[in-house]
């Protein structure tokens, strides 16, 4: 494809006229405008139809795609057509729809988007936006990227990749060449030839195998098995595409198309260190992932990839190239927060109770057994709990449950411990503090309520079962404010935490830096 720029203010319309690929095509009672005889091509700018065709951006296997001006809006566009009569075919025409079809379908700030799709003179053509700058391929060819660049691009490729995938639409033709950068290096996903529909919905689907470009087809995609044809075939795309921004070469490579196919279907590619020692381990480990021969080991989603790709420019720990037990451990407290902050804490208070009755003797066995028992049993059912979550039917009822749980586990610890003279006090606030966690509001507010409850039981157990305990009411009415003031200030934390995930979702994802790896 050629180089187009999104400078267009005016909102994209929905093509005027998309035409479903079960359409009968009939090519012979076509007017066909021929582009490769027409005398008007060495003549430019010439009308066709509503635009005027200032100059030619490039040409593919098929089409061919102009920088045009539409003159009604007066807007830049890049206009799609069909190369010539001699590639006119009823497959060829459907393909072409097909595209204008999927990209219709879509909207995304990493995609193209189209404005229109019709007819001038039997001509076929697609009104796209028009991206000022080249195709990643030309870029590839022309500087050398660095893995901060390459890892930026393909995140937002996977990003607009995974919106893709949400409408149930797979590209199947993930390459350099089908990637734009404009002026200020953002890349968009162009050319949807190949785009099929998953699940019976989106633009329908070819009753025979799959085309695409050898070096970057996935090996199922390469095989023609049209039972494994989805969207992982994206995501190994997506990795033969930051293959190559690593390497300047594709995974796999040969002068032989067929001898291509027949690598991508049995050979591993070479690890991209031995080709640039350099490249990082973490990199290289991810971009192999995404390039396994057997699909169920790729990345599940185009989203987990570009997951993996900010962590590793924010220098965080990417999971799936962890390797020491302190990045596993990591990725273990990022994956189950609510699980390892529970874990955590009780071990380190479960810690203090065996220093205080082993070594410093200041707790009596009638105090110490029965309190460990406790807090080993609220740490047995957190991992109840988090079983419990990983159901699918149980994960929005289990949170509020678990939460229920921990504030009986806590009443029961401190009546062991002493009630409100207990040190184990401390852990209501960092109940409420963990609460925030789970990211609902409502779970807080819970937390907060049950909380006060229990304290407030705990005061009324110690005046009316514990005469040595002095009660000064002014000192628990400050507690029980301090709890509910904590309580509130997380819920406003959440709330505005998640206004800005809502609103990060709608934008594109900044430049962020790299630490070392």
């Amino acid at each position: 494809m050629a180089e187009q720029n999104k400078n267009n203010p005016e909102p994209i319309d929905p093509p005027t006229e998309i035409v479903s690929t079960e359409d009968s095509l009939d090519a012979h009672s076509i007017d066909w405008l021929d582009l490769s005889t027409h005398p008007l091509l060495n003549e430019y700018p010439f009308d066709f139809g509503q635009y005027e065709i200032l100059e030619e951006l490039g040409k593919g296997g098929m089409g061919v795609v102009y920088k045009g001006l539409q003159k009604d809006l007066d807007r830049l566009v890049s206009i799609k057509l069909i190369l010539s009569k001699r590639l006119l075919s009823w497959k060829n025409v459907v393909r072409f729809r097909r595209e204008a079809k999927a990209a219709a379908s879509v909207r995304h700030p990493n995609i193209v988007g189209i404005y229109e799709a019709g007819k001038v003179l039997g001509q076929h053509y697609i009104a796209m936006e028009y991206i000022e700058g080249v195709s990643l391929a030309k870029k590839i060819r022309g500087e050398k990227i660095s893995e901060e660049e390459a890892v930026r691009i393909v995140g937002r490729v996977a990003r607009a990749i995974a919106h893709l995938h949400s409408k149930n639409i797979v590209h199947l033709d993930l390459k350099p060449s089908n990637i734009l950068i404009d002026k200020n290096g953002e890349p968009y996903v162009t050319d949807f030839g190949l785009a099929r529909g998953l699940g019976g919905s989106g633009v329908g689907k070819d009753t025979e195998a799959i085309s695409g470009t050898p070096c970057y087809m996935a090996p199922e995609q390469a095989r023609g098995d049209e039972s494994e044809i989805g969207t992982l075939c994206d995501v190994y795309g997506l990795g033969a595409v930051l293959y190559e921004l690593l390497t300047r070469t594709p995974p796999f490579k040969n002068e032989d198309p067929f001898e291509t196919l027949i690598k991508v279907i049995e050979a591993d590619p070479v690890p991209p260190r031995k080709t640039s020692p350099e490249i990082s381990k973490t990199l290289e480990k991810v971009c192999l992932r995404c390039l396994e021969k057997d699909p169920e080991k790729r990345y599940p989603s185009s989203d987990e990839l570009a997951e993996d790709l900010d962590r590793y420019l924010a220098g965080d720990v990417v999971e799936s190239a962890a390797t020491s037990m302190r990045d596993q451990l990591k990725c273990w407290m990022r994956n189950k927060p609510a699980l390892a902050s529970h874990l955590i804490v009780l071990a380190f208070f479960c810690g203090i109770e065996l220093l205080w009755f082993h070594l410093l003797k200041i707790r009596t066995a009638d105090y110490h057994y029965p309190l460990l028992s406790i807090l080993i049993s609220w740490g047995i059912s957190a991992l109840g709990f988090d079983w419990l979550h990983q159901k699918p039917n149980r994960q929005e009822m289990t949170p509020f449950i678990w939460a229920g749980a921990d504030v009986l586990f806590l009443t029961a610890a401190l009546l062991n411990d002493g009630g409100i003279t207990s040190h184990l006090l401390i852990l209501y606030p960092i109940l409420l503090a963990a609460s925030g966690l789970w990211f609902q509001i409502r779970l807080v507010w819970l937390i907060t309520g049950v909380t006060l409850l229990s304290y407030t039981y705990l005061v009324a157990h110690a005046y009316f079962n514990r005469p040595d305990i002095p009660i000064r009411f002014d000192q628990h009415f400050v507690f029980l404010a301090a709890l509910f003031s904590v309580g509130f200030l997380i819920s406003l934390l959440v709330r505005r935490l998640d206004l800005l995930l809502r609103y990060g979702r709608r934008i594109p994802a900044p430049i962020q830096t790299h630490k070392n790896h």
